[in-house]
């Protein structure tokens, strides 16, 4: 299947709201990291990220990462491709996903808080900012 990162950021998005309304604060911590990492993919894809020629649906070193990692790493990319007003919206030093890893998903539920659900939520709202400014430029069509 293609890689749609612009969906999917969409989708893990409103299952992430939809869980964090009833108070499942660990599956929708969990999507709400995946929402923001495909959404700034979207837009990193867009700009000209490339993808791995031997796994076509992940995106070439040194972008096949999480979000975690890929919120310090789109300032630079996106400044490097004329695109800074995308990286003014992420600062790297105030990365809301230092204390999300992927890996979270493996962990108990008592683990994830609503503090960090509301913090990864509001990393959230700020990477699909950040892809609809793309989409009204007309960077992804």
């Amino acid at each position: 299947m293609p890689v749609d990162y612009r969906d999917a950021a969409t989708r893990h998005f409103e299952d992430a709201n939809h869980l964090h309304s009833v108070g499942r604060w660990a599956n929708a911590d969990h999507l709400f990291g995946l929402s923001a990492e495909c959404a700034l993919k979207a837009v990193m894809l867009a700009l000209g990220m490339g993808m791995d020629p031997k796994k076509p649906d992940k995106p070439e070193a040194p972008y096949a990462v999480h979000i975690d990692k890929l919120w310090m790493q789109f300032p630079a990319f996106a400044s490097g491709r004329q695109a800074a007003k995308y990286a003014v919206l992420m600062d790297p030093q105030l990365n809301p996903f230092q204390s999300w890893d992927v890996n979270q998903r493996y962990h108990h539920r008592s683990e994830i808080t609503r503090e960090m659900a509301d913090q990864h939520k509001d990393g959230a709202e700020r990477a699909r900012a950040v892809l609809k400014i793309a989409e009204l430029d007309g960077v992804i069509k």
